[in-house]
């Protein structure tokens, strides 16, 4: 009954781990996703800290990611905004009307389960999420 229960636990645990990885990954696939289709329309979000101001489009961008997602430790380091312009070279950031973006976010969920944790380096589960769109004809700012 030892034995059996020390295996029944760690299976339980890993369920557990597993399960909770997925669900964080798809949920930031789908602050991804909305991020990417609030972006297309060069709309912007008002900015709380400065009220009667625009964040920017990058920024925007960032807090919809933030927002959707709920994770606290989820930051500007960790999302990446590049586009390709018409003319074909790659910026940084959200790019114009026209061009194509890609919004790239990376998170990592600690493994709380002893076993499983030493699969991972740091006994975190890394991942990374990406959409790629082409930006509406918006106005220009």
């Amino acid at each position: 009954m030892a034995l059996a229960s020390v295996m029944l636990f760690a299976l339980i645990f890993g369920i557990f781990d597993f399960g909770h990885a997925f669900y964080c990954e798809s949920t930031l696939k789908y602050a991804v996703s909305q991020a990417a289709r609030f972006g297309t329309t060069g709309s912007t979000l008002p900015d709380e800290a400065n009220p009667g101001t625009e964040l920017s489009r990058e920024d925007s961008i960032l807090t919809v990611i933030q927002n959707l997602t709920g994770f606290p430790d989820i930051d500007a380091s960790d999302i990446t905004l590049s586009a390709i312009t018409r003319g074909g070279s790659a910026v940084a950031g959200a790019g114009g009307p026209g061009d194509v973006v890609t919004v790239r976010a990376q998170y990592g969920v600690p493994m709380i389960s002893p076993y499983l944790s030493r699969f991972f380096a740091d006994g975190v589960y890394r991942f990374e999420v990406r959409t790629t769109f082409k930006n509406e004809e918006f106005p220009q700012a």
